[in-house]
């Protein structure tokens, strides 16, 4: 079984939870709005939507926005958020299958959601329904983690707090392959537990001929949420693309 299709449980809301602030989130939220120059009442998919953390905040600004996600525990937590007052249409379902056609004005992928397939034509799948799903003149925003940062830390094993859980974190990265990934193990109610991830992590020059090759034009890229140039020291790649038919 993939690692995707099991580590987003309980024991992720557990661990991811805590370690992003609202702060940071408000940052993104308002960083995809600006750059897609989103307007109230349009469209937007949030792909890989977990537990509403983005498309709630989207919803709040006026939009009418559409969550998938494979997990049902993070959609389950994301319809329990009845307190934010707002109406988002949640669906479970694979992001390679993507059911609509030319349904929104944006698709955003945030949180390097993008690259979970270990074949390449999977992940160029996710972009094919990407285009598919766009309105014609709808954009796609991809936020991923920017791989000539990534090769440029120092990678060792380190230990971090999430909540009340103290966890070990064991990083690698596979230069040849281009993925990057981590072990995390806690000691929780006596017994040790463990999850591991692997994403395949671009150049902005492998990303913009994955997106050209689906048929989106290239509309510019950024290397922060707040305007800031994509420079190799840049931790995201944040990639703007364009529906043209």
């Amino acid at each position: 079984m993939a690692w995707w299709e099991t580590f987003f449980d309980d024991r992720y809301l557990r661990i991811y939870g805590p370690l992003t602030s609202p702060e940071a989130t408000q940052q993104q939220v308002q960083g995809i709005i600006s750059y897609l120059d989103l307007q109230p009442g349009e469209s937007v998919l949030d792909l890989a939507c977990g537990y509403g953390r983005i498309a709630i905040p989207l919803a709040q600004q006026g939009l009418q926005v559409t969550g998938l996600d494979l997990s049902d525990v993070l959609l389950g937590q994301a319809r329990a958020a009845r307190e934010a007052g707002v109406q988002v249409n949640w669906h479970r379902g694979d992001m390679r299958e993507i059911p609509w056609t030319e349904e929104f004005d944006a698709v955003v992928s945030v949180f390097t959601s993008f690259g979970y397939f270990a074949d390449e034509r999977e992940n160029l799948r996710v972009l094919e329904g990407i285009r598919r799903a766009l309105k014609p003149g709808g954009q796609m925003l991809i936020d991923v983690m920017n791989r000539d940062w990534r090769v440029r830390q120092d990678i060792q094993r380190h230990w971090f707090e999430a909540g009340e859980l103290i966890v070990l974190a064991e990083p690698w990265l596979d230069p040849v392959a281009g993925r990057t990934g981590e072990t995390w193990r806690w000691l929780e109610g006596g017994e040790w537990q463990s999850m591991e991830f692997d994403v395949r992590i671009y150049t902005a020059t492998e990303l913009k001929a994955m997106i050209e090759a689906v048929g989106l034009r290239w509309v510019t890229v950024y290397g922060g949420w707040t305007g800031e140039p994509l420079t190799p020291l840049s931790r995201r790649i944040i990639a703007i693309a364009r529906r043209n038919a």
